[in-house]
C-alpha cells in the first residue's frame, strides 16, 4: 500500500484512547513494570509504580493537559525511534511484544479516522514515551502534526 506525505494539517482527529487502547496501553505497562518501568522511572524521576492500578492510570491520563508536539519537543523525549520511513518503521516494529500495523495506522491518517493521543511521561529528569512511538514515526513521516497527552508523574504528582 502506498501512502503519500501529507500536506501539514490535514489529519485532524486525535483522541483521547478509547476503552481498548487504554486497557492495552496498561497492560503493557503492567507487563513490563518491573523489568523496565522500575529502571526507567528511577531514571527519569519517576514516582514508583507510575501507575498503581488502572483507575489511577485512566484518572492521569484524564487530568493531562494535550500539547501539539514541535520537532524540538519530540527530540528531547527518550526513547523515541524518529525512524524516516514506513518500510524502516515496518521493520522495526517486528520485533515487538504487540507488532503494529503500520499500514493501519498511515491509513487512519489518510482517512482521517480516529487516532489515540500518544502517551508522553514526564519525570523530574526529563520525558520518556511510553506509548504511541509507533503512530508518531508514522505521523511524522506521512507529515501529520502529531499532539500527545504529557502526563506528569513525578514523585510530588497526586494523579
Amino acid at each position: 500500500m502506498e501512502f503519500k506525505k501529507w500536506i501539514t494539517g490535514n489529519f485532524t482527529n486525535w483522541v483521547f484512547p478509547n476503552a481498548e487502547t487504554l486497557k492495552a496501553d496498561f497492560e503493557e505497562y503492567k507487563d513490563k513494570e518491573e523489568r523496565k518501568w522500575l529502571g526507567r522511572a528511577r531514571s527519569m524521576g519517576f514516582r514508583f509504580p507510575i501507575f498503581p492500578d488502572f483507575n489511577s492510570f485512566i484518572t492521569s491520563l484524564q487530568s493531562s493537559p494535550v500539547v501539539t508536539l514541535t520537532k524540538g519537543h519530540d527530540g528531547i523525549i527518550r526513547n523515541r525511534s524518529h525512524t524516516r520511513s514506513l518500510d524502516g518503521l515496518k521493520s522495526l516494529v517486528q520485533s515487538y511484544s504487540w507488532p503494529r500495523d503500520i499500514d493501519r495506522i498511515a491509513k487512519g491518517f489518510q482517512n482521517n479516522d480516529p487516532i489515540p493521543y500518544p502517551i508522553v511521561l514526564k519525570g523530574t529528569q526529563g520525558e520518556w514515551i511510553m506509548a504511541g512511538n509507533t503512530r508518531l514515526d508514522t505521523a511524522d513521516i506521512l507529515g501529520v502534526i502529531p499532539k500527545v497527552l504529557v502526563v506528569n508523574v513525578t514523585p510530588s504528582s497526586s494523579s
